[in-house]
């Protein structure tokens, strides 16, 4: 038998050198595109510099060192002391009766631990923290602020016109017209009504001007800021320990509310003025409330407080409160907060119209997280139909596109934010999603001029608040915030539901918990086909506050620091050629 030379070359063959060649440039043009995209998207991180230390041939290392500690320990006592300090202004102890208690607690008293033949227990040598009394406020019981029950309002809107003598409709500055229903007015005929515009901040100073001039042509028109107790919470809200105390008697127009009030009560008999407050959803009556009573005693809309996916995120019965006037003349007014209005849905419309309208009520009322719709370009279309095409270009840095092409818009979004997918295919779901987000926590601040807004204010009784508010140059500078111009909206012709009856909030939880137990059989199911058959069965000219409920089931409510949840992999097969079968396999061997 020949012998076989044994191979003494290590050189591989030009196919393994080529090979390995293609993987390394692969792998550095995948390197270099996530490097790309993590730009795109701001989550890139600098390298830190690792700090090399102080050579040991260097002469005064030494003292270097003993500097740096030096340093690092006054840093840790002044981080105590300033720990003590924050301690004892809770407590209402001195300062160093904080410190002597927390030096009794870490003294460690080691003998004590030594001869029991276990050793040292660290959990055996601390001591018990002496008791600290509560602080003693000297507070005079005429100073306490009065308790303001809030008792069950009516069960329907019908009942609430009744009872009511004035009707003060709140509706939102960034399109005032279009929080604006002439079949509720209609109803409420013989009725004093006011308009308050409310988010008066979130505008530009002069938009502002020409809607007061604008609505005041036809009703009593008065501009609102809630105070900052009230005001909807950041979408990054600042930790406990760094929480400023916020004001909730700071609101801006108030006075002139109450000032209205008390006019129309001068023109009533009786002991008490009925006010009910109506409105679309969020557009801020519970916060109205809240404000002039000058405490929390109604709860109101914050996207960040959604954690729990039960529990409604606005209000769902009516509420009724008496306040009393300043002049402390014993007379009263009683505010009944109401939810938001609901229209009956119109029959024979076309499909183009029923989506239309559909996107119009979920921007207006931008309830839950609307940026988790499983369809939200139509949405997106419709926020591009109205906005201005400039101000979308700055706003996003965005290339020019066509005005009002919710394509080209979507595309430089997703091309700006790095949403490719595979084979260079851009995400139009993902940018219209990113584009939501900023609706719904305030970051697209939009604002509307009213037709002929060339028109001069007809008073100047609002002097003070204007001067209070900023600029649309201003805004423009702002950079948390992309100021757009849309076009104004149409008063709601729709009717609306007079006589449905509000379910409250007891009633709703006795209802899901009804819910649970019949559920527990179904929980095991496909989740993402039953939220397939939920988006088929939805009625899509649905104008009702559960529209975005419809669409995003058990999505929508998830808070945002929570991952979204995951869906069950579906397996596809491959497709099968014409006139070709698919063969299965069976057995150990593969036979057939």
């Amino acid at each position: 038998m020949p012998q076989i030379r044994k191979k003494t070359s290590k050189r591989g063959t030009t196919h393994q050198r080529q090979k390995l060649k293609h993987k390394v440039s692969q792998g550095r043009k995948k390197a270099k595109k996530e490097a790309r995209k993590a730009q795109a998207t701001g989550k890139t991180q600098k390298k830190s510099k690792k700090d090399p230390g102080i050579p040991n041939n260097f002469p005064y290392k030494d003292q270097i060192l003993a500097e740096v500690a030096e340093a690092r320990r006054q840093a840790a006592e002044e981080k105590q002391r300033r720990k003590n300090e924050k301690r004892a202004a809770l407590t209402g102890l001195d300062v160093k009766d904080v410190e002597d208690s927390q030096n009794d607690t870490m003294d460690v008293d080691v003998d004590e631990n030594q001869n029991d033949g276990q050793g040292f227990d660290g959990i055996m040598s601390i001591r018990p923290a002496p008791l600290v009394p509560p602080k003693k406020k000297s507070v005079e019981l005429s100073n306490l602020e009065p308790i303001i029950p809030v008792t069950e309002g009516p069960h329907s809107l019908r009942d609430v016109l009744q009872k009511a003598d004035v009707l003060l409709h709140v509706v939102d500055a960034r399109d005032p017209v279009a929080g604006l229903s002439e079949a509720l007015f209609k109803e409420a005929t013989g009725k004093d009504i006011i308009l308050l515009v409310n988010k008066i901040d979130s505008v530009p100073r002069e938009s502002l001007v020409s809607w007061l001039a604008y609505l005041r042509l036809t009703y009593t028109t008065l501009p609102f800021r809630v105070a900052q107790a009230f005001l909807p919470s950041k979408s990054n809200p600042p930790p406990a320990s760094k929480k400023i105390p916020v004001k909730s008697d700071d609101a801006l127009g108030s006075d002139a509310v109450w000032q209205e009030l008390s006019k129309l009560k001068a023109k009533k008999s009786g002991e008490e003025l009925v006010v009910a407050l109506t409105g679309v959803t969020n557009s801020g009556k519970s916060a109205v409330i809240n404000s002039l009573a000058r405490a929390n005693l109604l709860p109101i809309y914050n996207v960040n407080s959604a954690i729990s996916t039960k529990g409604p995120y606005t209000t769902t019965s009516a509420s009724e409160l008496v306040l009393e006037f300043s002049d402390k003349n014993g007379t009263r007014v009683r505010l009944i907060d109401t939810p938001g209005l609901e229209y009956v849905r119109v029959e024979g419309v076309e499909e183009q119209e029923k989506e239309m309208t559909r996107a119009r009520d979920i921007l207006l009322r931008s309830r839950g997280r609307i940026d988790r719709l499983k369809d939200p370009l139509f949405a997106v279309a419709h926020i591009v139909s109205r906005a201005d095409t400039q101000d979308l270009m700055l706003g996003y840095s965005l290339p020019a596109f066509s005005k009002g092409d919710p394509t080209s818009f979507l595309a430089g979004m997703a091309r700006a934010s790095g949403l490719i997918k595979k084979r260079g295919v851009l995400d139009h779901a993902g940018a219209a999603r990113i584009v939501l987000r900023d609706w719904s926590i305030g970051k697209f601040a939009r604002y509307t001029m009213p037709p002929g807004s060339s028109t001069t204010p007809a008073s100047t009784n609002n002097e003070e608040i204007l001067t209070m508010l900023k600029s649309r140059k201003e805004l423009r500078k702002a950079e948390d915030v992309i100021l757009v111009q849309l076009q104004p909206g149409e008063a709601e012709k729709r009717e609306v539901l007079l006589d449905d009856v509000w379910v409250g909030d007891n009633e709703v939880s006795e209802n899901e918990v009804n819910d649970e137990d019949t559920g527990d059989e179904e929980a095991t199911g496909d989740e993402s086909g039953d939220e397939d058959e939920a988006d088929q069965s939805s009625d899509p000219d649905s104008g009702e506050e559960e529209d975005v409920d419809d669409e995003e089931e058990d999505e929508e409510d998830v808070p945002e620091l929570l991952p979204p949840p995951k869906r069950k992999r579906t397996v596809s097969f491959a497709v099968v050629p014409a006139g070709g079968k698919r063969q299965r396999r069976s057995g150990k061997n593969g036979r057939s």
